[in-house]
């Protein structure tokens, strides 16, 4: 089959719209460049070798570059691009030399100008796991990427998917502002429509003179308050209402009269019957025709309003509550209440990224609780439960504030120790085997069996550095428990023993 018709039968099935649909919701397609962007393909080019990076998005018929380096083009045909094969797939795709690859020896990028020999690339995704186009390294000549560079690929693609998602977010937040502008904007539009009908609109309105008697009061505010048109008029609000709601009312008059500007209250009132109401009262100085000042005001009973107001914020707050909650559950393992197995290699993801990008140390230990089986078979399952919680909070207590402690699983520990070197992490061992001892324990004290293993140059990904102090942890085991062993010295003390087997035996 070839391209043109694959990349044919991929738009027209219903999984590719469903791709198409998540692409525009990135809103990245004909964007502007972005500077995180650019960085991103940079720091790819650089760590690849390649003189060519792209954050390549693909549509129906294109893709289109949102972040380029080394090449001006902006956007190529689909039905050419090496990307629509990247899509396709879950892990790196790899063209060390197209011109000896059927799939792309006859392509247009390979046999034109643009002279394609070398292509590697790894899929982005939405935020709801569509591939939406890859960030992919290429190179006029063939070209071939070691495990580190692979790694780094990847790491940086999972980085331009954190930015894809973090641009989502950023413009959500954007449009809720502007509505929230709008919201705002209408809201001010109304408070000058109710001035302006103050006299004949559905409000209660008031006039007052500097001493604050009653000078108009409209029908409204006469059906609200069960009075006759003239009823009150010539009267002040401490002849009317109980003195805290009057002393409250007349300290918002006097607000306004002394700053001349209008001013917006929120006023509890205690009714007859022993409820309480809130009104929203808009106070406004008005000159009047002899030109002394009076005092305009329109009182809306908003008592509903805020209580839905009220309901809806404690919605809002427990719903945020309820994530957070749900999101540390997640992420914490529920017997020993310290970080799980999934929290802990999301962070040495992100710290492995880190230390490779920045050359500083990085370190991991493993830790296992001797005899552990045993100590349940005897004791049973709920002591060996109180065994791992009281570990745990030792755990806690030893390490740095930097570190991350976590259950691996079953009786197994893991210490995630960002920019320690080996020596560092075996300090922390004593650290954490001086807790234990002090420590007291029912049923008589534990001991553990430590390993250590540190970040070097050959070190290709982070599972490597879980599985080198794994190594050393059941060295240390071997060597009979209680103690801690690095995965250096491990090794060395290995190397030396393969060589002395090795040596020829001496002539008698």
């Amino acid at each position: 089959m070839s391209t043109v018709t694959s990349v044919a039968n991929v738009q027209t099935n219903e999984f590719e719209q469903q791709r198409l649909a998540a692409l525009r919701r990135t809103e990245l397609l004909d964007t502007a460049r972005e500077p995180e962007f650019d960085e991103l393909v940079e720091i790819a080019a650089a760590i690849c070798g390649a003189p060519m990076s792209l954050v390549s998005l693909v549509d129906e018929s294109r893709q289109w570059f949102k972040a380029a380096t080394g090449l001006d083009e902006t956007e190529t045909a689909r039905e050419i691009s090496f990307c629509t094969h990247t899509i396709q797939q879950d892990d790196l795709f790899t063209v060390e030399d197209a011109t000896k690859d059927p799939r792309f020896s006859a392509n247009p990028m390979v046999t034109g100008e643009f002279n394609l020999r070398f292509y590697a690339g790894f899929p982005l995704s939405s935020p709801d796991g569509y591939h939406v186009g890859s960030l992919c390294v290429l190179d006029r000549i063939p070209h071939h990427l070691n495990s580190a560079q692979e790694s780094g690929l990847k790491a940086l693609a999972r980085q331009v998917n954190a930015l894809i998602e973090l641009r989502m977010r950023r413009r959500q937040l954007e449009k809720a502002l502007e509505s929230a502008r709008e919201g705002q904007a209408r809201l001010e539009a109304s408070d000058r429509r109710f001035k302006a009908f103050m006299d004949s609109g559905p409000f209660l309105s008031f006039l007052k003179n500097t001493d604050g008697h009653l000078l108009f009061y409209n029908q409204q505010f006469a059906n609200r308050f069960q009075i006759g048109p003239r009823d009150w008029l010539g009267k002040r609000y401490e002849d009317i209402y109980e003195p805290g709601f009057a002393n409250q009312s007349r300290t918002h008059d006097l607000e306004v009269l002394h700053t001349r500007k209008v001013g917006v209250f929120l006023e509890p009132m205690l009714e007859k019957q022993g409820t309480t109401t809130i009104w929203r009262s808009y106070r406004f100085p008005c000159p009047s025709s002899d030109g002394s000042m009076i005092l305009g005001g329109i009182l809306l009973d908003v008592t509903e309003e805020l209580q839905r107001a009220q309901d809806l914020e404690n919605s809002r707050n427990n719903l945020e509550a309820a994530n957070r909650m749900l999101s540390d559950l997640a992420a914490t393992d529920p017997l020993t209440g310290i970080a799980n197995r999934r929290r802990f290699e999301e962070r040495l993801d992100l710290e492995f990224a880190r230390a490779r990008r920045k050359k500083t140390p990085l370190a991991v230990l493993m830790l296992d609780v001797d005899n552990f089986k045993l100590r349940n078979d005897t004791y049973g399952h709920s002591h060996g439960d109180d065994v791992l919680r009281t570990l745990a909070r030792c755990l806690t207590k030893a390490v740095r504030e930097v570190d991350l402690a976590a259950r691996y699983g079953g009786e197994e520990f893991v210490i995630l120790l960002p920019e320690c070197t080996e020596p560092d992490a075996l300090l922390m061992a004593e650290r954490i085997n001086q807790c234990i001892r002090e420590t007291p324990w029912e049923n008589g004290p534990i001991t553990v069996s430590i390993g250590a293993a540190a970040l070097d140059d050959a070190t290709p990904n982070p599972l490597r550095l879980v599985i080198l102090a794994d190594e050393a942890l059941y060295a240390a085991k071997r060597a009979g428990k209680n103690r801690f062993v690095s995965y250096h010295a491990y090794y060395q003390e290995l190397l030396a023993k393969l060589q002395a087997e090795n040596q020829p035996s001496a002539t008698p």
